[in-house]
């Protein structure tokens, strides 16, 4: 271990105080490495500018100030970047874009932000819909790995086509598209940095610089990585699942990966909730597992056949209970199918639902 990180360490284990530990971490702090020249996504920043070099160096101090954030990238890079670098090749797009999924979300497909934004790459639901990702009984694309990358390159390369430069871009994917617009109008200004925007988004573009500069160069930052405990990729292969009946339950899904219900979701995170409505979708499962899917879940489906609807019509005199022992069912089933609580008045005519097995 060496660097800075590793005299806070020293300070922490041989002094015990709090006090020298916040002198070590303050005057590295203050002396962080920014390079003489810098590129993002093939462009230059314009560090020869005061102002903008402060700017990035706020945002490496707040980042390894609190270097939580850092080490957790160190740990997921490993197992989630490969699948985007691979993606951006594809697309013949910068690869200094996948620092937009690790500030956005610390690199979690499950991440949920205070606005509603969901996944790594955080969309809302409108703009997700924008770019195909839906959101269904079960299931919610935004959480997808791959179609939320998918979704979120084509956004950026719109955005990029939009303002001409990939900081503008990245303000706008940050705080949108009209309001960024408005702006360059309303100030007269064509270049980000000479935009006044919300603060939020200016110290977002500087953070994917600052995230870029981190990973790229730990060495620079003390960041000694031999030895760390990072997170490998699993091994894992797509399955297709067709649900034809009108609901399947994800413990079904589970057991058919050969695997609990919290590590299925693990490796699937867009599943939500605990049943999948009719539909195809490709689930990921241990490669081990995967020639045994298909039988296992047949066996399942075959042990489990899906129950019969039919509709009651309730006539007078009828009670939720009285319906419920005359099919050999539970007042409680009767409600979770209809919508209704157990105190609902039910009353002559009405069409209740019913799911029976023989």
């Amino acid at each position: 271990m060496k660097g800075w990180m590793a005299r806070v360490g020293i300070a922490l284990v041989l002094l015990g105080s709090g006090l020298v530990v916040a002198r070590a971490g303050v005057n590295e702090l203050l002396r962080l490495w920014i390079p003489s020249s810098l590129e993002f996504c093939g462009e230059p920043v314009p560090l020869d500018r005061a102002d903008v070099k402060e700017r990035l160096d706020l945002e490496l101090v707040v980042v390894l100030g609190d270097p939580v954030s850092a080490a957790l990238w160190f740990k997921r890079a490993p197992r989630y970047l490969p699948a985007v670098e691979a993606a951006l090749e594809a697309e013949g797009l910068p690869q200094d874009l996948k620092y937009i999924a690790v500030i956005e979300s610390n690199l979690r497909p499950e991440a949920v932000s205070s606005a509603g934004a969901v996944g790594a790459w955080q969309f809302v639901r409108a703009t997700g819909r924008l770019y195909g990702l839906q959101s269904r009984k079960g299931c919610d694309d935004r959480r997808d790995w791959e179609k939320s990358t998918r979704a979120a390159l084509a956004h950026l390369r719109d955005l990029r086509e939009a303002f001409g430069s990939w900081p503008l871009a990245l303000a706008a994917y940050n705080a949108g598209r009209r309001r960024v617009a408005d702006a360059m109008e309303s100030q007269g200004e064509a270049s980000f940095y000479d935009l006044r925007l919300p603060r939020e988004t200016e110290r977002y573009v500087f953070r994917a610089m600052a995230a870029k500069l981190i990973l790229e160069h730990p060495d620079r930052y003390g960041i000694e990585l031999e030895g760390a405990r990072t997170w490998s990729a699993w091994d894992t292969r797509k399955v297709t699942l067709r649900v034809d009946r009108r609901r399947l339950p994800v413990e079904a899904v589970a057991r058919a990966a050969g695997l609990g219900f919290r590590r299925l979701v693990e490796l699937n995170p867009w599943i939500v909730g605990t049943e999948l409505g009719k539909g195809s979708y490709q689930v990921t499962v241990p490669a081990a597992e995967a020639p045994k899917f298909a039988d296992r879940l047949a066996r399942w489906e075959a042990e489990h056949p899906e129950p019969r609807r039919i509709y009651h019509r309730v006539r007078r005199g009828d009670t939720l209970t009285a319906i419920a022992r005359r099919y050999g069912i539970t007042v409680g089933q009767i409600c979770e199918w209809n919508g209704i609580n157990r105190r609902s008045t039910i009353y002559p005519g009405q069409t209740l639902v019913l799911l029976l097995t023989d």
